[in-house]
């Protein structure tokens, strides 16, 4: 990297004036800027000044890797820093010289053993991305708040259990991912962060949610899943601009009422939810493009999915269904169908309507029979029908021209009608065993 530097000053003349302005001695300053230096290839032949100059310089800083245990406070010195990132270094501590570099606006420590953060963080007034991710923080300073520019904040991946109420004073949050810790609940202040586009709270003990999740209306992607939740508050139908949800893998029981309103939601995941039953106001969001029920205690589907006219992909596994409505025809963008472990006897002749599916998979049922109609299905890829009751497969089948992959193991075929099959499908890989 070159040096700009004019002048032909003294360089212990200069290095005393550097020492004085920062109250320093002259031999503690030599010290310090060697060290930093170390950190950079450059020229060990250069002066203090031209070093000091070389070190304050500096905009964006990258020192991933360093094996260190903390982070020297030697840092202070980058004082015109705007990115710093300390990646995978093994720091336990961050010191409070952090605060001196008030010209930062991203900040990574992630990869990391941190686990608290000093009250001077909050003097990084210019701040916009912090990353904190793979530490392990149990506590955030009340401070945090003060980083009034911030839109970006990754904290998953730590130890965190509670969140300083100061967090509702970054009021320019768009991104904030809470993944992967131990919170039980959020603060109030939260439903404070109005610009909030994306928050991710999965893989946490949340219990429970209070009305102010409903709090930043521009939320256009929520992710709730792994967590102990039991209901939802009303409140969340505020979240009109919600595109994702996702509830994976809670106690739900029953559909939330709220999410009738979410007239823009594209993406629903509902699986592992202990739901019972799946409501006909399900047919309210006409917008959704992906529903994931897998794993819950359907028995049926109501008649109105039909109306979901922009479903791509349908997962409905592991439930108790026994049939489906006819009205699943409906769904004619459909490219994934996915019904494996259920009850059903029989496919709908409806199923024909679906000529854009490319995948159906509808093991682990009680099928005796295939529809003949299955030979509208064109486009499919890849059919799973293994672990069924299925005596014959009809002619019909050799119409799926397309078809890469058919797996049929553990069905009463035949020996002569698996050879018809192979002859059918001469293209495709045909499993029985």
């Amino acid at each position: 990297m070159r040096l700009l530097f004019s002048g032909q000053l003294e360089s212990i003349e200069l290095g005393l004036i550097i020492a004085q302005s920062l109250q320093m001695n002259y031999e503690e300053l030599t010290r310090d800027i060697e060290l930093v230096c170390s950190w950079f290839s450059i020229k060990t032949e250069l002066t203090l000044a031209e070093k000091f100059q070389f070190v304050s310089s500096q905009k964006i800083v990258s020192l991933p890797d360093c094996d260190w245990k903390v982070i020297p406070p030697q840092i202070k010195y980058l004082i015109n820093l705007q990115e710093l990132s300390i990646c995978r270094s093994q720091a336990t501590e961050v010191p409070a010289e952090i605060g001196m570099l008030t010209n930062l606006i991203h900040l990574d420590l992630s990869g990391n053993q941190i686990t608290h953060l000093p009250a001077e963080i909050g003097n990084l007034s210019h701040l916009v991305t912090l990353r904190l991710h793979f530490n392990k923080l149990q506590s955030l300073p009340a401070e945090i708040g003060n980083l009034s520019k911030l839109t970006s904040l990754d904290l998953r991946s730590n130890q965190l259990s509670s969140l300083p109420r100061e967090l509702g004073g970054l009021s320019g949050l768009v991104t904030m991912d809470l993944s992967s810790n131990q919170l039980i609940s959020l603060p109030k202040e939260i439903g404070n962060l109005t610009e909030l586009l994306s928050l991710d709270i999965s893989y946490n003990k949340l219990t429970l949610l209070s009305a102010e999740i409903g709090g930043p209306t521009k939320l256009k992607t929520l992710r709730l899943c792994y967590n102990k939740l039991t209901a939802i508050p009303l409140e969340m139908a505020n979240l009109t601009e919600l595109e994702t949800l996702n509830l994976d893998r809670n106690k739900l029981v029953v559909f939330p009422a709220a999410i009738h309103g979410l007239k823009n939601l594209t993406t629903l995941n509902l699986s592992r939810t202990h739901l019972a039953e799946l409501p006909s106001a399900i047919s309210n969001l006409t917008r959704l493009t992906g529903l994931f029920l897998e794993s819950n205690k359907l028995v049926s589907l109501p008649a109105e999915i039909g109306k979901l006219s922009e479903l791509t992909m349908l997962n409905i596994d592991d439930n108790q269904i026994s049939s489906l409505p006819k009205e699943i025809g409906k769904l004619t963008r459909l490219t994934g169908l996915y019904i494996n472990k259920n009850q059903l006897r029989e496919l709908p002749s409806a199923i024909k309507r679906l000529k854009k599916l490319t995948h159906l998979e509808a093991r682990g049922n009680q099928l005796t029979t295939i529809p003949v109609e299955i030979s509208y299905l064109v486009k499919l890829e890849t059919l799973s029908l293994r672990n069924n009751e299925l005596p014959h497969i009809g002619e019909e089948i050799a119409a799926l021209t397309n078809l890469q992959e058919l797996s049929l193991e553990n069905n009463p075929l035949s020996t002569e009608q698996k050879e018809q099959i192979k002859s059918w499908l001469p293209t495709c890989k045909v499993t029985f065993d």
